[in-house]
C-alpha cells in the first residue's frame, strides 16, 4: 500500500480514499470496525491487474469524524459511494471485513444497479428470528 490517499471531503469530515491498481472490474473493499486500509491491504493485497479501492470510515484509521451523527453503516455507505462517484465508478464489486461487510450489503441493498458482486468476509453482524 504505497500509493499516498486523496482525501474526499463529506460534510465535514476528511475521508482517506485509497484507489489502486487498474484494469478490469474495480472492488470497493472496506476494513472492519477500528481497522483502516492497512487492514484491508493485508486480506486483499495489492496487483496490477486490478482496481482496489478502500475508504477509512469517519473517525476510522486517518479519516476525522465530522460533525454529523448518528454513525450508521447507511452514512458509511453514502461515504463510500460517493467517493466511487469521485472516482467514476458505475459498477463495482462491493466487500469488506467485518463492520466493511456490513457496509457492502447497505451498498447492495440500496444501489443494486451499482453492485456486481459481494465479497463478504467475516460478516458481525446478529439476525433475530
Amino acid at each position: 500500500m504505497d500509493a499516498a490517499p486523496a482525501i474526499l471531503l463529506r460534510d465535514d469530515a476528511a475521508l482517506r480514499v485509497f484507489d489502486t491498481g487498474q484494469g478490469g472490474l474495480p472492488v470497493v473493499f472496506q476494513h472492519g470496525l477500528g481497522g483502516d486500509a492497512a487492514q484491508v491491504a493485508q486480506n486483499f493485497p495489492d496487483g496490477p491487474s486490478y482496481r482496489r479501492m478502500t475508504v477509512e470510515c469517519r473517525a476510522q484509521g486517518g479519516s476525522s469524524a465530522g460533525s454529523g451523527r448518528p454513525f450508521s453503516m447507511a452514512m458509511f455507505a453514502d461515504d463510500v459511494l460517493a467517493a466511487a462517484d469521485a472516482a467514476g465508478l458505475d459498477r463495482f464489486v462491493a466487500g469488506g471485513i467485518s463492520m466493511g461487510a456490513a457496509i457492502a450489503l447497505q451498498l447492495a441493498a440500496r444501489h443494486p444497479d451499482r453492485i456486481a458482486g459481494l465479497v463478504l468476509v467475516r460478516p458481525a453482524w446478529a439476525f433475530e428470528e
